[in-house]
């Protein structure tokens, strides 16, 4: 992190690079998550009668990845002015802007609505309103904001998972939809240890992300957690992705044609050297948007892998 006496209180993209997350204080009831997390039970929502095209997961290179997010930001220089009266600007960033009062307040978490709440208010309100200043648009304009969705079952509407969704949210009109989606599952319900593995280098043969097969072993979170976010992307049309549990982060794309994705390693919150959480965020939905070249999605896999 650059010393406190470089950091210029005035200007964005300084507050970006010194902003950080702050961490959870997670409720004693909650599990205790050491690697791994407990298994999920099985979601009868993600066996499909129709084909998941995935076939390859490579990896983003994160030290190019940090290098694009540096370029990018360098080539604002001092153009990009905060407004300190602001108060969508929420993460505390030292010589700046301190933790407030409700900030600590919703540190404390104690189920899945109060983690999806600390999301909201530390990270994805900070990085909507830099793309905002970025793109020197209002807030009320509806398609950059982050939208909460609920998937839900069809049977009943016990909820299976949260979506936030970041572009138009009417119906696709064509093939490469600007937008991000957010996957966002909690620390106890997510590991290191899952997310190492979602985010591992892999081949998945036909339909084996369609549905579990009798006589092989039970799906792991990472394979729900890559059925979910297929069935989330295909839906909205976006091919620009997060999963996070807020401890840790992984960042993606998929390919023009679904049957390849690349992501990046797990990325912790307190990450501060190269790059920090909320300036890829806002990298990355940029990117989404087409606003930005610095970097692409990824490719489709090869007939017949």
């Amino acid at each position: 992190m650059e010393d406190e006496c470089m950091v210029d209180p005035t200007v964005l993209t300084s507050y970006l690079r010194q902003a950080y997350l702050p961490p959870l204080n997670l409720d004693e009831s909650l599990p205790p998550v050491q690697y791994f997390a407990a298994a999920w039970p099985p979601i009868e929502e993600l066996y499909m009668d129709q084909q998941r095209l995935i076939r390859r997961v490579l990896a983003i290179p994160i030290l190019a990845l940090q290098n694009a997010v540096r370029l990018y930001y360098t080539g604002f220089e001092k153009r990009l002015r905060v407004d300190w009266a602001n108060t969508r600007l929420t993460l505390p960033c030292p010589g700046v802007t301190m933790l407030t009062k409700q900030g600590f307040a919703i540190q404390t978490i104690k189920c899945e609505m109060g983690f999806l709440g600390a999301l909201e208010f530390f990270v994805l309100s900070t990085a909507a309103e830099a793309v905002r200043t970025i793109e020197k648009r209002q807030f009320d304009e509806d398609e950059l904001k982050f939208v909460r969705l609920r998937v839900t079952s069809v049977r009943s509407t016990k909820r299976l998972w949260t979506v936030y969704s970041f572009g138009p949210q009417h119906a696709p009109t064509s093939p490469l939809r600007p937008g991000i989606a957010i996957i966002a599952i909690p620390p106890w319900l997510m590991g290191l240890g899952d997310m190492q593995e979602f985010s591992s280098r892999r081949v998945f043969a036909e339909n084996e992300l369609d549905r579990e097969i009798p006589g092989n072993p039970p799906w792991t979170n990472a394979m729900k957690t890559w059925a979910m976010l297929y069935d989330s992307c295909r839906v909205s049309g976006y091919r620009w992705f997060v999963v996070t549990s807020y401890q840790y982060w992984i960042f993606g794309t998929w390919s023009a044609e679904w049957s390849g994705a690349q992501v990046t390693e797990p990325v912790p919150f307190d990450k501060t050297v190269g790059m920090t959480i909320v300036e890829m965020l806002a990298f990355w939905i940029e990117c989404a948007r087409g606003k930005c070249s610095w970097w692409r999605i990824a490719a489709d896999a090869p007939q017949g892998s």
